[in-house]
């Protein structure tokens, strides 16, 4: 039952309609299993999910929180970004902070990366939208202004946003790490005959896949991104392997028409 608690809140996640399906059964089931209900109170507790319950109890809804739904999505839900438009500024932070100053300088350099910055070179990192919400998270650092600065730019030398796409983040690394991640989508149980400890198995490979996506790939804008970008493909190809799940609930369950 953990592994399919955990595939109902990746559907989740992953914003499907078909996932309604799966939290009933899941939610149906929690009345005969202790420790199932236990970790729904527990995750409801934690804001994590929210259950309406003014209806009967197989066709309560359950649904993921917003920050739990951007956790389980590693960071950032790449729908979203790869829809947001570009208004043609590069957004630059450049700091200078010593080099004695290790722990500072790594607690920096893994906001930015968190927050999908670019490294363009030394200590020049690019983004393509505005920084709002890097500015207050980097603000628990305490820097002074002259270590840390924010501007707004425009190339004048004759680059081109592929160029810089290309020099700030490591494309062929991320292309390299869907190529994988799609070879485990396709490595999925049979949705009728695979079993319940081999789906929890592909799920935690699954998972572990997405995540080394998601902390490495900026989800960039559609004009931003360069050739043979396969991001798209992958979330399309993730959603049919998580519809795969839903049918073996609907068969195991007995609902399928």
């Amino acid at each position: 039952m953990g592994g399919s608690l955990h595939l109902t809140l990746s559907l989740l996640a992953v914003g499907d309609d078909m996932a309604e399906a799966t939290a009933r059964w899941i939610l149906a089931r929690a009345t005969r299993s202790g420790d199932l209900k236990r970790t729904f109170t527990r995750l409801e507790s934690a804001g994590s999910i929210t259950i309406r319950s003014d209806r009967l109890i197989d066709q309560r809804l359950l649904r993921l929180t917003g920050g739990a739904r951007h956790r389980l999505l590693g960071g950032a839900d790449p729908e979203v970004e790869w829809r947001r438009g570009w208004d043609g500024i590069w957004r630059l932070v450049v700091f200078d902070v010593p080099e004695t100053s290790t722990a500072l300088r790594t607690r920096l350099r893994r906001r930015l990366r968190e927050f999908r910055f670019g490294w363009l070179q030394n200590s020049v990192w690019i983004f393509p939208h505005p920084v709002d919400a890097f500015r207050q998270a980097v603000g628990e650092l305490a820097l002074v202004p002259e270590s840390l600065a924010y501007f707004e730019a425009r190339p004048v030398g004759g680059e081109t946003p592929a160029a810089l796409v290309n020099g700030a983040w490591d494309f062929p690394r991320i292309i390299e790490n869907y190529a994988a991640y799609r070879r485990i989508l396709r490595s999925r149980p049979d949705a009728t005959t695979g079993t319940a400890a081999a789906w929890f198995r592909w799920l935690t490979a699954e998972h572990r896949a997405w995540l080394r996506i998601a902390h490495a790939d900026p989800f960039l804008p559609l004009e931003l991104q360069p050739p043979g970008y396969p991001g798209q493909l992958a979330w399309t190809e993730r959603r049919e392997a998580l519809h795969a799940f839903v049918r073996r609930i609907e068969i195991r369950a007995g609902t399928k028409s």
